[in-house]
């Protein structure tokens, strides 16, 4: 059974279906590179609303982190619904959500300022879980998305974090949230490896 948020993209995918049509005369890969400004700005807004006197900050990256997530699904729907699937495509729309992750996590690292191994440890997971889920890649393995701290459930949980410490400025949600992505991540490194190695072993097995 499998453990995290990446099977609601498809539930999702559905919810944001009539913005097809409207991006029909788009090419993806634009929709894909307008990410990189989303997360740019969202990191920002992050950074500014842990800030003090900037907790509004907060609610505007809730706003950019649910942008972020239609533009990394419409992409891909437009590219498969209009034909205008290609392999630079492919790689944009892997590439550019990676790179949103890479601008967001040092910026909260910084802002929450938790013990420097805490710190250090979380930008290493953050690596490894997004390294784990596509190491199988050139033998063939399907990418790997499992686990209860992939790239969807840790943008679901930077936003609910930035809700609560809306809500809550008292409390050290991000700090909570530093923790859960490096415990959280542990186990999702051990499944992802799990499922890489079964199908491994099963296609050598047919070979």
């Amino acid at each position: 059974m499998d453990i995290g948020l990446y099977q609601a993209k498809y539930p999702f995918r559905k919810l944001i279906g009539w913005l097809v049509p409207l991006c029909k005369h788009l090419n993806p890969n634009w929709i894909s590179l307008a990410l990189l400004p989303v997360g740019g700005l969202m990191a920002w807004c992050c950074w500014q609303g842990l800030q003090p006197g900037g907790r509004v900050f907060l609610l505007y990256a809730i706003f950019l982190g649910f942008l972020r997530m239609i533009l990394a699904t419409l992409d891909g729907l437009v590219a498969t619904t209009y034909s205008k699937s290609t392999c630079v495509g492919d790689i944009l729309n892997r590439i550019t959500p990676e790179l949103c992750d890479l601008l967001l996590y040092p910026v909260l690292v910084l802002a929450v300022q938790p013990p420097a191994a805490l710190g250090v440890s979380v930008l290493a997971m953050s690596w490894a879980i997004g390294f784990m889920g596509s190491a199988g890649a050139p033998s063939g393995v399907p990418v790997q998305s499992v686990g209860p701290c992939g790239q969807t459930d840790r943008l679901a949980a930077v936003m609910a974090s930035c809700a609560l410490q809306f809500c809550f400025p008292s409390l050290s949600f991000f700090r909570w949230l530093l923790w859960w992505i490096l415990l959280g991540g542990s186990v999702t490194l051990v499944l992802r490896l799990r499922r890489t190695l079964k199908i491994a072993r099963e296609t050598d097995a047919g070979v």
